[in-house]
């Protein structure tokens, strides 16, 4: 009998052993930045891990730990241009959108969209569309060429100064017929534009050099 209690109550302390340890957090991986900015010896900026110009989109998406969606977006000037787009990215704590740039030729851009489908009209005017399976694996191996984050809390002027500094220059204009006025922050030493618009959240845009 007593031998079956000292059986039991090992058991019983090794249940509790285990369940004290996973009630115990696991230390979580550092995550970068938006304000932590590195120039590389190329001159492009190193933001959230990704070298611009240089980091492509399939190694971006394993340095943020979530997948992308692409699409081939067309003005209504008939300018092109590939995005990769995140609605939800969540790095130290901080929640925010983001869209990558990435780098495709413009014959690479015609096949792309004579392999896609039907376009979608978009508010701003441009045209979305959805690209094919085989261009979507292409552009796994294609670099990163400019980053606009989208943080979930509007971050206000001061918040920006505290964590870049005084702008190289500044930039305003008027946005609708009511006499709204956004305000452009340049940061040239690390490829970074500030976005401030009335109503809206702040843009932080990164661009590499070329």
């Amino acid at each position: 009998m007593r031998i079956l209690r000292n059986v039991f109550l090992g058991f019983l302390l090794i249940i509790i052993g285990i369940a004290s340890l996973m009630l115990i957090p696991s230390p979580q991986a550092p995550a970068e930045k938006p304000w932590e900015v590195i120039v590389m010896p190329d001159g492009n900026s190193e933001v959230l891990g990704i070298h611009l110009g240089n980091t492509n989109y399939k190694t971006a998406q394993q340095q943020l730990g979530v997948f992308g969606k692409t699409a081939l977006f067309v003005d209504p000037d008939g300018s092109r241009s590939v995005e990769a787009y995140f609605d939800s990215v969540n790095l130290a704590g901080l929640s925010a959108k983001l869209v990558m740039n990435l780098e495709v030729s413009k014959n690479r851009m015609e096949t792309m969209l004579s392999n896609a489908g039907a376009g979608e009209l978009k508010p701003s005017g441009a045209h979305q569309y959805e690209l094919s399976e085989q261009d979507r694996t292409f552009l796994l191996s294609v670099p990163i060429i400019g980053l606009t984050y989208i943080p979930s809390l509007k971050l206000d002027r001061g918040m920006i100064q505290r964590r870049f500094g005084e702008p190289e220059s500044i930039e305003k204009s008027q946005v609708d017929e009511e006499g709204h006025i956004s305000e452009t922050w340049f940061y040239p030493a690390i490829g970074l534009s500030v976005l401030f618009q009335p109503q809206q959240k702040t843009l932080l845009v990164y661009r590499a050099r070329r």
